[in-house]
């Protein structure tokens, strides 16, 4: 018995040890400005990365990580453009062999980049580089040409084109057609937004270029694409409620991957924009339903639960912050005052435009009933606190690590400014701001 374990044991060890993939060769950077900052490759099907940096040597390096079988890995590199700009490269590899080792031999040149070790690793080097032409293009395109179609079907025919040179694997083509689907959706939403801006009428026969999203995305390859739930709900019959959605992913996806990815997507799109004042108890009973029924992290269900702070007269919820100096404080502090909260980032453009007028309003506010306080997002703390330093920024400055405010009050976009009352009870979720002059009216007049 022991021996039978012992063997066991054995084959395991050598099974694991068989499923660890090596990624290693050189990167030739052409233009004599640019180097390598970062270098770095996933299992895009699995969420496996081992990031690790290129030797200063010639740039040489040497990637390890545990295989998945699919084959399909993503390798990322950054190009540092000059002395500050970075460039990244995001480009797909097709390793179905877990047990070889793969060498590669990168050249980039500018916005290009040639690594094709094999035939089909050349095309989707090939696609990569045609499609980001095409993208630039859409984007260039100011004003837009009168037959947006004509441009949006330049993907197809570059993806034909290639799919006719190189005579990819089956494995690679299906990739490389969702890949396709993915950018020519994209450039769409771009286009359909560049008309909206320029206040043209948006070309109603794009929309049957994304009709059949639902069909092109339903395979396992589909999940590699961070889009790929999105376009997918899109796409998806109107009208319907969260658990009919529900039970059509789970009807139409038949990858369990994908059916997981796109059913998250879906509720994280369903707490983001619920109208919790309307009606928090039923949407809580629906989401509970759905989540049981297909198994999936309660953390959905938590997360709903602590949206109850943002609604009408609804304390502050229970958070402790820092100061610039390291000390404690929580809102209790403010009790008997209303409470103008700032919520920026030092990283936010608008947010910074704001503080002149929010500091000039703290000034000249003549309401000692009235409170200011400003609360960053920052995931780095020191550049907070540089950005401090830059602005002279004074009065109640607080930090908040882990960024709990923006889960507990919804905050899915900054600048945002809130106002309490002196119980410490929500009275708007979404005050005017600094600039706008109505703020300085409406602050004067709370007594």
């Amino acid at each position: 018995m022991k021996l039978h374990i012992a063997i066991l044991l054995a084959l395991i060890y050598a099974c694991t040890m068989n499923a660890q993939l090596t990624v290693k060769g050189h990167i030739t950077v052409k233009n004599e400005t640019d180097s390598i900052h970062e270098i770095a490759i996933n299992n895009i099907m699995m969420g496996n990365s081992s990031y690790t940096p290129v030797k200063a040597d010639n740039n040489q390096f040497n990637i390890k990580l545990t295989s998945a079988n699919n084959g399909f890995y993503q390798l990322n590199i950054i190009v540092r453009k000059g002395d500050s700009n970075k460039y990244p490269f995001n480009i797909p590899l097709y390793m179905p062999d877990s047990i070889r080792i793969y060498n590669l031999d990168i050249q980039i040149d500018n916005e290009k980049i040639q690594y094709g070790f094999d035939n089909d690793n050349t095309f989707l080097g090939e696609y990569y580089n045609q499609a980001n032409v095409m993208n630039k293009e859409v984007w260039t395109n100011t004003p837009l040409p009168e037959n947006s179609l004509k441009l949006i079907n330049q993907y197809d025919n570059i993806l034909n084109k290639l799919l006719t040179q190189y005579k990819p694997s089956k494995e690679v083509e299906l990739y490389a057609r969702t890949w396709n689907f993915i950018e020519k959706s994209k450039a769409i939403n771009d286009i359909q937004f560049m008309h909206r801006r320029n206040g043209k009428t948006t070309p109603k026969e794009l929309d049957n270029e994304t009709n059949n999203a639902t069909a092109l995305l339903n395979n396992k390859y589909a999940i590699c694409f961070n889009e790929t739930p999105m376009f997918f709900c899109a796409n998806m019959p109107k009208g319907m409620t969260l658990e009919e959605r529900m039970d059509y992913i789970y009807k139409k996806a038949e990858d369990k991957n994908l059916q997981k990815s796109i059913a998250e997507y879906l509720l994280r799109k369903y707490i983001s924009s619920y109208n919790y004042n309307k009606d928090f108890s039923n949407g809580l009973i629906v989401l509970e339903k759905c989540v049981s029924k297909y198994n999936l992290p309660e953390k959905y269900v938590n997360d709903f639960k602590k949206r109850r702070y943002i609604l009408d007269k609804a304390p502050f919820p229970d958070i402790t912050f820092y100061d610039s100096e390291g000390k404690e404080h929580t809102f209790e502090e403010f009790k008997g005052y209303y409470v103008y909260i700032d919520i920026w980032a030092s990283w936010c453009v608008p947010c910074c435009k704001e503080i002149p007028h929010l500091q000039k309003l703290e000034k000249e506010l003549n309401n000692p009933a009235v409170k200011f306080l400003s609360v960053s997002i920052d995931q780095n703390e020191k550049n907070w606190k540089k950005k401090i330093e830059e602005l002279n920024l004074h009065g109640n400055q607080w930090f908040n690590k882990g960024n709990e405010i923006s889960n507990f009050l919804n905050i899915n976009a900054i600048p945002r400014f809130l106002l309490y009352d002196k119980e410490g009870k929500l009275m708007n979720i979404d005050a005017t701001r600094p600039s706008n002059p109505q703020t300085k009216e409406m602050l004067e007049q709370l007594k």
